[in-house]
């Protein structure tokens, strides 16, 4: 079966849905406490998509993986900052996607001009900051008790990347939308791919 790499699109909104449905509804994965519905979904991917990159890993038609970027917070300092999101579907753990899904996240971000990239983790996760380690971040923040969801409070932390050299002046970055249509996206993502299909 064949695995691609690709940019997310409307279509997809259900099959990610039906992904991110038990994050919130079972998990404190996500601290959204009422799952959103499809249509809501297919809005935030192509709300995303305007600036940031929203991937997807497609085997012959399933999606089995996706990722996103999403502005970290609202000043304009922080403009060259953006947090990111993986999920991977039931059963599909283990395969190296996640460690693609990121490959192509972070490249395609860092050509686009952000600087650092976060993750935030509910703790404790062994996985997910081995992951995280592993993929070259750093543990930033840990902030006890920040939410509460399914009966307890819980715990989580900031994993950090800096995605390129600090520049002196930051030019504005890319938007996706405009950066989608450049060769190095495509390279992007092919790369991404042959590392889960090759």
């Amino acid at each position: 079966m064949a695995t691609r790499i690709r940019i997310a699109s409307a279509f997809d909104g259900g099959q990610i849905h039906a992904i991110y449905a038990p994050a919130v509804a079972e998990l404190p994965t996500s601290f959204e406490t009422e799952v959103p519905s499809v249509d809501e979904m297919v809005r935030r991917i192509d709300e995303t998509l305007a600036i940031y990159p929203y991937l997807v890993a497609d085997r012959d038609g399933e999606i089995i993986s996706y990722v996103y970027a999403r502005r970290w917070r609202g000043r304009p300092a922080y403009d060259w900052d953006v947090e990111i999101t993986v999920f991977v579907k039931e059963g599909f753990g283990g395969q190296g996607l996640g460690r693609a899904m990121y490959h192509a996240l972070t490249g395609i971000l860092s050509a686009q001009g952000f600087v650092n990239a976060v993750g935030v983790i509910t703790v404790p996760n062994e996985a997910s900051t081995q992951f995280h380690e592993s993929m070259g971040f750093h543990m930033a923040g840990h902030f006890p008790a920040s939410g509460f969801k399914l009966g307890e409070w819980h715990t989580i932390e900031f994993w950090w990347k800096q995605l390129a050299d600090l520049p002196d002046e930051p030019q504005p970055v890319i938007a996706f939308k405009t950066f989608r249509q450049f060769p190095e996206c495509d390279r992007i993502l092919s790369e991404a791919t042959e590392m889960v299909s090759g």
